[in-house]
């Protein structure tokens, strides 16, 4: 390839707020389109169609993956009329989710890979004839490098198990001994033959304009796939919109572009709010997944993805994007290494961790760091708080035909009855153990200390701080301050929470917890009882954005 062509490089401007964003697409580059639903990828790509010079080869996402025929129809005219008709119709805004003659255009890429695999060995068949048997074609045909086999080579590498063979002079697939119709090949099998075909037969310096490849495809299918493709054309440039937030991390030198929105005018885009990521290299591998799929403002939050914080967050800041990371020390270390790279994005990272009893000087000291521990025990205590069982009881009573108050006297009855001595014992036990550990660590000796101190023994006495603890424990329960309880105790390794939902007429906590996020997520007075309970955070979450 000549050296002015490999340098060639396509600007694609994106008008934002702000000015234009220019994205640059190099021949033999690659540059992934990410962000969620509904930010404007697909009209970002279909802006791309309209103003990337010729040649552009466009791949839409609202394609179906069928053929009109089990064989090829298609006549080298109707061929050159069909190519030169989806050249226009893809320039229109509607091409964006309405696939123009998307049957047709399917038949267009095999027939393209027809043609070009015939024409391969008529080549090759010539030079022989010419040359006799030092023609270079010998090895050519032998080197297993014509457009089939080519096609063949990136389906292995996508983990797929159909091959393209030539049957009584038509193009067919192949599983194992059977040979059958191309159309009768899986969804996902056909996509990926029909978007292998279209990238091998493509001219030189060609722009490939793909928008989610990975429909009817398997991540495990995908990703190889798309990197395989990438690679067997550095003749050509590549921007693919998609989903799939791992592809990225399959190419180190792509570059990304960021969609966190769009504003539409009218069945158009005006602007884009995007981040154009030059290079990643400084963003911690562990955490591009979840920088690539966030918004503005992104919070990472103690817990599983399958828990109770993240479903609830969200619900609470729906313009924040929110990840859970398994423990507290996770979490503060993906607040610290997308703050760490702020130079090269432009999401703001925050963090909330388990209040867990933490000393004022610790919660200090992680709130500098944009972390911030819950002003209770755990996310627990926002569902089982006074005013979430209230509601809930509200709409218990209405399903009923039962008395709120009533409802709700019965479940704190039940939730403080359940609370034995041993547990009473455990709770304080567990504050009081989180406590003393803070205390001590606080009195610990530093370097200076030991090196001026000499050889000395080192002792610390700390009092202890559990019968102080017990018995404000026993006070709550006395007083049945249910909301004290849970929102200073690890009340989950009790039965309170168990009993609250019984006595709310749940037949368990799951069910109890399932109807709080739909009560929150109907309640905005709810949701804002919640939010303010989080105090600074909420704050600093709307400065974020």
């Amino acid at each position: 390839m000549p050296e002015a062509e490999q340098q060639e490089v396509i600007t694609l401007e994106i008008p934002t707020e702000t000015g234009p964003s220019a994205v640059e697409i190099k021949i033999g580059g690659l540059v992934y389109v990410l962000g969620r639903n509904g930010t404007g990828k697909s009209a970002l790509v279909q802006r791309a169609v309209v103003n990337i010079r010729e040649p552009v080869r466009y791949v839409p996402g609202s394609r179906p993956s069928m053929f009109q025929n089990d064989s090829l129809t298609l006549t080298p005219a109707a061929a050159l009329q069909h190519e030169q008709n989806a050249a226009a119709q893809d320039k229109l805004p509607g091409s964006r989710y309405r696939p123009w003659n998307d049957r047709v255009r399917n038949e267009k890429s095999i027939y393209d890979l027809y043609s070009a695999e015939i024409q391969f060995k008529i080549d090759a068949a010539e030079e022989i004839r010419l040359q006799g048997a030092a023609a270079p074609a010998i090895a050519l045909l032998q080197s297993n490098t014509s457009p089939v086999d080519r096609i063949n080579a990136l389906l292995m590498q996508g983990n797929l198990e159909v091959r393209i063979v030539v049957d009584h002079g038509e193009l067919k697939a192949k599983r194992g001994e059977h040979v059958f119709s191309l159309a009768k090949m899986s969804d996902g099998e056909r996509s990926a033959v029909v978007l292998a075909s279209e990238i091998i037969t493509a001219a030189p310096s060609t722009i490939f304009i793909i928008d989610e490849p990975e429909r009817h495809l398997h991540r495990a299918i995908v990703v190889p796939l798309i990197a395989g493709l990438v690679a067997e054309r550095p003749d050509c440039g590549f921007l693919i919109s998609t989903h799939e937030l791992d592809a990225p991390l399959h190419s180190e030198e792509a570059g990304i572009v960021l969609v966190r929105s769009c504003i539409w005018n009218g069945e158009q885009v005006s602007t884009w709010d995007v981040d154009v990521l030059l290079s990643t290299d400084t963003i911690p591998e562990s955490l591009r997944v979840d920088l690539y799929g966030s918004r503005r403002t992104l919070l990472f939050v103690e817990g599983q993805s399958t828990s109770l914080d993240q479903p609830l967050y969200s619900l609470l800041f729906p313009e924040v994007s929110v990840r859970a990371k398994e423990a507290c020390t996770e979490v503060i270390r993906a607040v610290n290494g997308l703050r760490g790279c702020q130079d090269v994005h432009h999401v703001t990272a925050f963090g909330l961790v388990d209040g867990d009893g933490m000393a004022d000087d610790r919660i200090a000291a992680l709130e500098g760091q944009g972390i911030y521990p819950l002003p209770f025990y755990s996310v627990e205590s926002l569902f089982y708080s006074k005013e979430v069982v209230e509601a809930i009881a509200g709409r218990q009573a209405e399903t009923l035909g039962a008395n709120a108050v009533e409802l709700k006297d019965q479940a704190y009855g039940e939730a403080v009855a359940s609370i034995t001595q041993e547990q009473k014992q455990h709770l304080a036990g567990r504050i009081s153990e989180r406590e003393l550990r803070d205390s001590l660590l606080s009195q610990l000796p530093r370097e200076r200390d030991l090196v001026e101190g000499g050889n000395h023994n080192i002792s610390v006495e700390l009092p202890s701080p559990y019968p102080d603890e017990l018995a404000l424990l026993e006070g709550h329960v006395g007083a049945s301050d249910l909301d004290a309880l849970v929102a200073r105790y690890p009340v989950r390794e009790s039965g309170v929470l168990g009993a609250i939902a019984q006595g709310l007429h749940f037949n368990n906590r799951a069910d109890y917890e399932k109807a709080v996020l739909s009560k929150v997520a109907a309640d905005d007075g709810l949701r804002q009882v919640l939010i303010a309970k989080l105090g600074r955070l909420a704050a600093e979450l709307q400065n974020g954005n």
